[in-house]
């Protein structure tokens, strides 16, 4: 499809979004380096009334991180940063675990270490820290998610680690440096890397989430320093030079580290990931996408990338209403190469599966796996997130969760369909699950045990478990901020919190000794094994 016809199917998917009283988004497309689509939707600002334009300036969140691996390998060129030395050889007061994965494998979320920003979220919900809190935070974990390479987790303060690397070793501020070697050899002005919702940036729309009297709210992220894991504010325009530069390669950059930028890692048990030095790289059907997703407080976007079709796709929203830029940009690609694409993979029926229906829980990672019936469709859930992903048939005959935003999560459905246990393999690890439920759990034996006064170390956090009528309530905070979720009982050792903001989740694993919890175990999509001891009663 192409020309007006291209035009007119796509302005009837974006279109939806044109409101005069709704946040909305940026659009930009192109191809072999001419323009194809170009617009702005809704408004950039609800407050002022200010439309969005393919001008305006918005956060574009983790999809930052590739221009943090790549600023790396230019400081590696230089000599000047080893990717696969340690972080503490940079950072030296990492004195715990979190001093012992390479800037490579930080940067391939296969570092291990816990994450600053979900540690906080889980202890705090949205309060902003005070600055130096990030890096306190990394280097005062005791405890780390796996092993350094032995599997990945989405971790953002592995990014935010190397940023500080580069600025130590790379004589300017990490944003100084970014704007000098990356932005400005491209025409980039009207792209930064900003720490900060709280500073004013000329140019940028305001962030929107929704309230619960259906008004707006504005979208504040919970750190004032954000780095390499998701500062840059950017406009599609120059979006899109970047993107058109990620294939054309003729401005910065060896050949080697062009290709090291998009090197997929393996695994200890022999499976390959699909998470490079910021990229994701996946077969989208038949085509090879290059691509990044970014979320904020309010606002979301999708850059991906046809390399073999000379395909640039930029979508950047402020908080538009049931906009998902990962999905609008593979609609957008299923238009504009629809004669390159195999059929869709089909979907699995619900049907095939019911006995399987419901939640299943791992001693060994203490994470909630969920298999859900959505309109007569098999779906996956996180830790009873109410967000579902799809299941299809891979390779092999293997179900496969084909996640575009973590990587692909495999189930054994047939083995559990034959009266076996239920296996999941994600990033690089496969750990055994069993059935739990709330419809059978002891809920007063439960309360018996369970309520009572919790403390982190590693997260610096109080939690209180307390029981509110006929629900659980856990009630957590540190020095700057707390946070109250509804804790759901599965089992007599296993219950589940509900973190409403930003859609968040958690499992907590409970110890029990002389019929009382001694402390539970939390882990949460990006966090495992998170400790909460019991505090002594007064």
């Amino acid at each position: 499809m192409v020309g007006p016809e291209l035009v007119s199917a796509l302005d009837a998917m974006f279109l939806p979004f044109n409101r005069s009283d709704a946040p909305g988004l940026t659009v930009g497309i192109a191809q072999h380096g001419k323009v194809l689509y170009r617009q702005g939707f809704g408004l950039a600002s609800v407050e002022h009334a200010v439309a969005n334009t393919p001008t305006t300036r918005l956060r574009i969140g983790s999809t930052s991180k590739h221009f943090t691996g790549l600023l790396a390998l230019l400081l590696a060129e230089d000599g000047k940063l080893d990717l696969d030395a340690s972080i503490r050889s940079y950072i030296a007061e990492l004195t715990g675990p979190g001093g012992d994965p390479t800037l490579r494998q930080l940067l391939q979320h296969r570092g291990g270490s816990r994450c600053y920003l979900d540690v906080g979220f889980l202890s705090r919900g949205l309060a902003v820290p005070a600055k130096g809190t990030a890096l306190a935070t990394q280097v005062r974990q005791t405890g780390r998610n796996f092993a350094p390479g032995e599997a990945m987790i989405y971790n953002n303060g592995g990014y935010h680690l190397v940023s500080i690397a580069i600025e130590r070793v790379g004589g300017a501020s990490f944003e100084e440096q970014l704007k000098q070697r990356l932005f400005n050899p491209l025409g980039m002005v009207n792209t930064a890397s900003i720490q900060s919702d709280y500073v004013i940036t000329p140019g940028i729309a305001t962030m929107h989430t929704r309230a619960p009297d259906g008004g707006w709210r504005r979208g504040l992220f919970m750190s004032e320093e954000i780095r390499g894991e998701g500062a840059i504010v950017s406009t599609v325009d120059d979006m899109l030079r970047w993107a058109e530069h990620l294939r054309t390669r003729d401005k910065f950059g060896s050949p080697a580290t062009w290709a090291a930028l998009t090197e997929l890692p393996t695994f200890p048990d022999g499976s390959v990931g699909s998470y490079a030095l910021g990229l994701m790289i996946h077969s989208y059907r038949g085509v090879r996408i290059v691509h990044h997703a970014g979320g904020v407080v309010g606002g979301s976007s999708q850059l991906l990338t046809a390399p073999d079709h000379g395909l640039e796709i930029v979508i950047l929203a402020n908080g538009a209403r049931g906009c998902n830029p990962v999905e609008l940009a593979e609609q957008a690609l299923d238009l504009i190469l629809a004669e390159h694409l195999a059929e869709r993979t089909p979907t699995i029926a619900a049907a095939d599966y019911q006995d399987l229906l419901g939640d299943w829980w791992s001693a060994d990672t203490g994470m909630i796996y969920s298999l859900i019936d959505e309109k007569e469709v098999l779906k996956l859930s996180v830790c009873c997130s109410a967000q579902t992903l799809p299941l299809e048939r891979g390779t092999g005959g293997q179900v496969v969760s084909p996640c575009m935003t973590i990587g692909d999560i495999v189930i054994g459905l047939d083995e559990a369909a034959r009266g076996g246990e239920l296996t999941v393999r994600f990033g690089g690890q496969s750990a055994v699950y069993r059935r739990v439920s709330k419809d059978t759990a002891d809920v007063e034996a439960f309360a018996t045990a369970a309520v009572g006064q919790y403390y982190s170390a590693d997260a610096d956090c109080t939690a209180v478990v307390v029981r509110d009528g006929e629900r659980f309530v856990l009630r957590c905070g540190d020095p700057y901020g707390q946070i109250e979720n509804e804790l759901i009982c599965l089992g007599e050792m296993v219950a589940y919190s509900v973190r409403p903001l930003m859609g968040g989740f958690s499992a907590l694993i409970f110890a029990k000794q002389d019929g009382r919890m001694t402390g539970f175990r939390l882990n949460s999509g990006r966090t495992r094994n998170l400790t909460f001891e019991r505090k002594q009663d007064n």
